[in-house]
């Protein structure tokens, strides 16, 4: 999931992880939040509200953290290195991290957060605009090597950069991701007929 939305801060010796979700993907959230509550202190993911607009005063997202933990240094260390100015991490991405650490079942949390299913229902969207080109370049180039992919790095809405996986991608992405999709986010799993 720290390929997708959750982040990861480090505020003592160890990292923690966040996640968080739009309303809509609560029960995802959910199922999140049963795989790392014994990381956890909060007995419930907390929420943030609307503040303004149509659904103000209604849920917005919901959210939960793990305490820091010695467990996620490794995973911080794959994604993390420190600013310039040393205040802030950055988040990047580097060669081999695809190569060397997803599974499929990493793949499919990624799809879950990420994924955009077209309406063909075999093309995918990967929603990796919060990297730039060259990240982007080499999540694809591995992805293609490791999973037989022919995904393409592509400029969305004019602006962004994301993977396409397109529709000969679709019997493949089916065959890796199913198993491990939780029930709410079937919707993202690509037909193969």
């Amino acid at each position: 999931m720290v390929l997708s939305d959750a982040c990861m801060y480090k505020k003592s010796n160890h990292a923690l992880i966040k996640f968080e979700q739009g309303y809509l993907q609560e029960e995802f959230l959910l199922h999140l939040f049963s795989i790392f509550k014994i990381y956890c202190f909060m007995i419930k993911p907390g929420n943030r509200i609307e503040l303004t607009g149509e659904r103000k005063g209604l849920i917005k997202s919901l959210w939960f953290k793990t305490f820091s933990h010695s467990s996620f240094d490794d995973i911080w260390e794959l994604f993390y290195i420190k600013s310039s100015d040393n205040k802030y991490p950055i988040k990047i991405i580097r060669e081999g991290l695809i190569l060397d650490h997803l599974t499929d079942r990493g793949l499919a949390f990624w799809i879950m957060g990420d994924g955009s299913l077209q309406k063909d229902k075999k093309t995918m969207i990967l929603h990796t605009q919060s990297y730039n080109q060259n990240e982007n370049i080499i999540l694809s180039k591995e992805l293609n090597k490791k999973f037989s992919f022919k995904s393409e790095v592509i400029l969305h809405k004019k602006k962004y950069f994301v993977i396409k996986f397109h529709s000969e991608d679709g019997l493949i992405l089916h065959n890796l991701i199913k198993p491990y999709i939780h029930k709410s986010m079937a919707y993202k799993i690509p037909i193969y007929l």
